[in-house]
């Protein structure tokens, strides 16, 4: 909104909520809907249609895949197939949506744009004294996740507190919550799809708080160096990790202050203004 507004378009900001059956809000004349979408959006505009005027552009945050075996990305596939025909572009935040795009979609414009985060939203870490969590992992349920769940249970021996949060946490409470752990854990839903999850690495390092994160792919793309913005893991390695890196504050605080300064330098609407709007007015 605020890089539309600076550039003196008029912008109406709408937001959908998180239920999956509210009938879709009356949107009045306008060039363009920017879909800023997740599951529930998803599942809505699949299921009521999209916004009936202007042009729809997508700003897409989760890979897709047809791999049934892939429960939770295959389900939003089949989502993003339903409203794809009534597409004007969509803007995607990595080449994996991009390979599906050309794949099933060759005709659909796609931009690539990945996840921003503004500066005013990067905070100030909090200090040691009150993080008053030791490592969390925030996500929908999955048996992935059950596993990686498993694998820190096992590990009786290690002493910190690890808290998998499934569901109940939004808003400014999630936000709280990242920001007062010490660790926050990134794992993917299905085997099958190793991707670079930036909505959660690049909120969590907005938040001041270290991201351990089961392997993926791509990250030389993003600039990510292991080791220095995050740590990655198999995932039964991840309990063992943690362990290391939570004792550990000088090592937490170097890769927090490393982050964010990954987050401003490459990920800041600002880097990215004149692309995203060359990519939006060129639909209009």
């Amino acid at each position: 909104m605020d890089v539309l507004l600076q550039a003196g378009h008029d912008v109406e900001f709408i937001d959908l909520g998180s239920s999956t059956d509210a009938p879709l809000p009356e949107v009045g004349a306008c060039d363009v809907n920017l879909l800023v979408t997740g599951i529930y959006a998803f599942a809505r505009f699949a299921k009521r249609g999209l916004p009936r005027h202007g042009k729809h552009v997508l700003w897409m945050f989760d890979p897709l895949t047809k791999n049934a075996s892939a429960t939770v990305h295959r389900y939003k596939a089949d989502l993003f197939d339903a409203i794809a025909p009534n597409l004007s572009a969509v803007m995607a935040m990595d080449g994996s949506i991009e390979r599906y795009l050309h794949q099933y979609f060759p005709a659909l414009p796609a931009f690539r744009l990945p996840y921003l985060v503004a500066d005013k939203h990067v905070r100030t870490p909090l200090p040691e004294t009150q993080r008053t969590r030791d490592i969390i992992m925030l996500g929908g349920d999955t048996a992935r996740r059950r596993e990686a769940e498993r694998f820190f249970l096992e590990r009786t021996e290690i002493s910190v507190k690890t808290q998998f949060i499934w569901s109940g946490l939004w808003g400014a409470a999630r936000d709280a919550c990242r920001a007062s752990a010490r660790i926050s854990l990134n794992v993917h839903a299905d085997a099958e799809l190793h991707y670079f999850d930036q909505f959660r690495a690049f909120e969590t390092w907005a938040a001041g708080t270290a991201v351990v994160s089961d392997r993926f792919e791509g990250w030389e793309d993003f600039g990510i160096e292991p080791g220095v913005h995050m740590v990655m893991a198999e995932l039964r390695d991840m309990p063992q990790a943690c362990a290391e890196l939570v004792v550990d504050m000088s090592r937490r605080q170097a890769m927090v202050q490393a982050s964010q300064k990954l987050l401003r330098d490459r990920f800041s609407p600002a880097v990215w203004e004149r692309r995203m709007l060359a990519m939006l007015e060129s639909v209009a």
